[in-house]
């Protein structure tokens, strides 16, 4: 995946899907699928992540996990892959127009 440029597990999508709120590191690209603290929580470090744990409240990261979920099915479903796909499949067969 990193040769490839980034690419995010599919078990974060996953997650998000079922409405779980989502722990991670950072990594580059992380904000292009989901905004950070509205829609996964993000820590540097273990004591980072035991705060999110500990002291973020349960309503709290019910919030996040919500707007996560709303993410993945406004925009990252199977679905959506399929069409840019599709998309990226017409762009790379167009054979352009010469009119004389």
């Amino acid at each position: 995946m990193t040769r490839a440029g980034y690419s995010p597990s599919v078990r974060l999508f996953e997650a998000a899907a079922c409405g779980v709120p989502i722990i991670s590191d950072w990594w580059p690209g992380l904000e292009e699928f989901f905004t950070p603290d509205e829609e996964i929580l993000v820590t540097r470090s273990a004591d980072d992540t035991l705060a999110c744990l500990m002291e973020l409240p349960e309503s709290r990261r019910q919030e996040i996990a919500t707007q996560a979920r709303l993410r993945v099915l406004a925009s990252h479903t199977s679905g959506h892959r399929a069409r840019e796909l599709e998309r990226y499949v017409a762009e790379c067969t167009e054979v352009p127009c010469h009119a004389p």
